[in-house]
């Protein structure tokens, strides 16, 4: 099974009507002003489209920010650039990033429902979507409408992700679990993703421990990575970057990830726009990932509690 996962493509429009800026809007569209709109190149959303048609994937994983500011012109847009990815909904997952639940309107009229919506299961989060007989998407949504940009996972829904996931549940042997934020980050990224976290970081990944093996696909923080944290030895966790960055200084080539899954082995390949043509790279290959699940170790307990004491 090949998987395309992207994430963080920002599509963004200027809204220069006072009505729209009575709110942490007003923030976005400085921001934009101040040079964000210079940083994410919107010419270049064909190309990657095209990239990722010819790839031929058998599904597409898309983990939130679409939008910029959660405009409803952003979310055309974004849908309309999009549309080749979209042509066949029982293909196509997205879930919402904290961009796309920008301001407390864009939430209480579903903007990111109303255009993506159709992509995922219908019901709140979290939900469980068979992709074929062994995998399947575990779908989290810890994104809110917050002056800062952390994110926090409803003590609700993780209530019901526990449900899904524990008891004599059958889970699928190959589990992807979708959620636009990171748990952790690799080192050279997770001073960038503490004061964007997800508040509840903690809890969320002494639940993702009790799952067994899982791909945990993610965005947020706007590079590309493949690594198993610590903490979460059965997780590889995987962030796409953002296709559409402009990255003067080489370290973040934008680009989105390809996931090959076959039997128990994960490759993912990176595909990253280096300013002039596609270039490919492997970021991880495991040949036997998906093997007999293992048990929380002490020492994911360990860095657990360390986690806590540096929250606390």
């Amino acid at each position: 099974m090949r998987i395309i996962h992207l994430s963080d493509i920002h599509v963004w429009r200027y809204a220069f009507n006072p009505l729209r800026l009575l709110n942490k809007r007003a923030v976005g569209m400085f921001s934009l002003l101040a040079g964000r709109a210079g940083r994410f190149r919107l010419e270049r959303l064909h190309e990657v489209v095209t990239r990722v048609v010819g790839l031929a994937p058998d599904h597409v994983l898309i983990t939130g920010d679409l939008s910029t500011t959660a405009l409803a012109d952003e979310f055309r847009e974004a849908r309309s650039a999009l549309a080749e990815l979209l042509l066949d909904s029982t293909r196509v997952t997205v879930i919402p990033g904290n961009h796309d639940r920008y301001t407390t309107g864009s939430v209480r009229y579903r903007l990111f429902e109303e255009w993506f919506g159709m992509f995922s299961p219908p019901g709140p989060y979290p939900w469980l979507r068979p992709l074929d007989d062994e995998t399947a998407i575990l779908g989290l949504d810890a994104t809110r409408s917050h002056l800062s940009a952390r994110g926090y996972l409803p003590t609700e829904q993780l209530d019901r992700a526990r449900a899904l996931t524990g008891g004599s549940t059958a889970l699928p042997k190959r589990l992807i679990v979708a959620c636009h934020y990171p748990v952790v980050a690799p080192a050279p990224y997770a001073v960038e993703l503490e004061p964007k976290r997800m508040t509840n970081a903690v809890e969320v990944s002494d639940w993702l421990a009790t799952i067994g093996r899982h791909l945990y696909c993610c965005g947020h923080v706007h590079a590309a990575w493949a690594f198993v944290p610590e903490a979460l030895p059965d997780q590889l966790c995987l962030n796409a970057g953002a296709p559409l960055l402009r990255d003067p200084t080489g370290h973040r080539p934008p680009g989105f990830l390809q996931i090959e899954l076959e039997g128990n082995e994960v490759t993912t390949i990176h595909h990253a726009w280096t300013g002039h043509e596609w270039s490919t790279r492997l970021l991880s290959q495991t040949p036997d990932f998906f093997r007999a699940q293992l048990h929380p170790t002490p020492v994911q307990d360990d860095l657990c509690n360390r986690l806590r004491r540096a929250e606390s």
